[in-house]
């Protein structure tokens, strides 16, 4: 199937990943209602370090790091361990005791999705491009054989 939609460099498809996953990662903050003083919200940042020749080499993306405790349910003295042992005593006394902290979850699962698209993605473009390179090999040595 052939498209015409214009050629993509590794650096333009990382930078539009990185913008999708965190417009992703603010809409889990508002449907989470997370970040009441918009803190968190605005702290989103990308940066794609790439090669000479445009390849990708690594991806950053940056926001405040209390982020992930709100995404775990843990911070101001609630350990991890403390977290499921809270909400089992929440649910058996169905009263608020101990930890009112609860995992949000608005990054954790988000980045994993998003990391496997990024890689089909990539995998397809390095699929294509092996496809390119040998068709075209193939017609070049049909050219200096024929």
């Amino acid at each position: 199937m052939k498209t015409n939609l214009p050629k993509l460099s590794e650096r333009e498809i990382a930078e539009a990943w990185a913008k999708i996953t965190i417009i992703k990662w603010k809409k889990k903050l508002a449907s989470n209602r997370i970040g009441d003083t918009g803190t968190l919200l605005r702290s989103f940042k990308y940066n794609v370090l790439a090669s000479a020749q445009g390849n990708v080499l690594k991806i950053t993306l940056l926001f405040e790091y209390y982020g992930r405790f709100v995404d775990m349910g843990v911070g101001k003295g609630i350990k991890i361990g403390d977290v499921k042992e809270s909400a089992g005593s929440r649910k058996l006394s169905g009263k608020m005791l101990g930890n009112r902290r609860r995992p949000k979850k608005w990054y954790s699962k988000t980045f994993h999705a998003e990391v496997m698209k990024l890689s089909e993605i990539f995998a397809r473009e390095y699929g294509h491009r092996g496809v390119v390179a040998i068709t075209e090999n193939l017609s070049d040595n049909s050219i200096q054989n024929g």
